[in-house]
């Protein structure tokens, strides 16, 4: 449910954004600017509340991105954050898989013989 368009309805009431993703897709960093070695560039600015993206058209960054925020304020709220995936069983048993990106939670959580809860 992260990054889902908005009916006009619900921008007609929006009011000013907590957060603000720039991503430029193809356009890319600076390779010029200092510490800057590639021409792609992933920043995050918790104080400005703001993501730039520069040189990837990899549309994971930008959920990446949001999920590394939600890692840092959902806490803050008192709800804890997972990467994980979860299928619940027949009798109401549930199982999660916990793990870094690209080891394997998507494809073990899904499983046709149980019900998938959510994945991410």
């Amino acid at each position: 449910n992260m990054l889902i368009r908005p009916t006009d309805h619900e921008l007609e009431q929006f009011g000013e954004p907590e957060f603000v993703i720039y991503n430029s897709g193809p356009f890319p960093a600076n390779r010029l600017t200092t510490y800057m070695t590639s021409s792609t560039s992933v920043d995050l600015s918790l104080a400005h509340r703001e993501l730039v993206i520069l040189g990837t058209q990899y549309a994971g960054e930008m959920k990446k991105g949001v999920f590394t925020v939600m890692h840092y304020l959902m806490p803050k709220r008192g709800v804890l954050s997972l990467h994980s995936g979860c299928n619940m069983g027949k009798h109401g048993d549930v199982t999660l898989f916990f793990g870094l990106s690209g080891t394997g939670k998507t494809t073990l959580s899904t499983d046709p013989s149980r019900p998938l809860i959510g994945d991410d």
